[in-house]
């Protein structure tokens, strides 16, 4: 089942709750590729958590850390064809579906944190998640996958102007 026809589901079982007494328990199967001591894995548990408490254990999360399912680019093609319902990664294994994440990876892009925070939480993230509807991918929300460094043996680097 598609993650976006889920949603749907959701959104109309919650609404419906107080009508219905019991739904058919399903488990997603959420898949990355950090290991289990990633951060990313601790939060895909507390995201368990969180949906099993809000769903009162009626949806939760089968957790596949280590690439058990294959390489994100595997992973997405299992979300696209419904072999997997939930995949993690970052923004460049979607450069082929959607080129405009692309945009993600210019150096200096974002003047720090917050400032990425404040961009992808806003307009521009809405329409990065648009540009994944029509290949079959729903975006939930981004995550901070590491930031891009440069590098020398000369002096810092806090510019453009720097790396001349």
């Amino acid at each position: 089942m598609k993650l976006h026809v889920i949603a749907r589901s959701l959104l109309i079982a919650g609404l419906t709750v107080f009508s219905v007494s019991s739904l058919a328990a399903q488990s997603l199967r959420f898949g990355y590729e950090t290991p289990q001591t990633d951060s990313q894995h601790i939060a895909a548990k507390k995201f368990n958590e969180l949906l099993k408490e809000k769903t009162n254990g009626e949806l939760t999360l089968k957790l596949f850390p280590d690439s058990t399912l294959g390489n994100a680019q595997a992973m997405i093609s299992g979300v696209r064809g419904g072999t997997i319902d939930m995949e993690m990664s970052g923004s460049n294994n979607f450069t082929g579906l959607a080129p405009v994440f692309n945009l993600l990876d210019v150096p200096f892009l974002f003047r720090d944190t917050a400032h990425a925070h404040k961009t992808l939480d806003g307009k521009v993230g809405d329409e990065l998640k648009k540009s994944l509807d029509s290949k079959g991918l729903k975006v939930l929300a981004y995550w901070e996958n590491g930031w891009r460094d440069v590098t020398n043996s000369r002096a810092p680097v806090k510019t453009p102007g720097d790396l001349k």
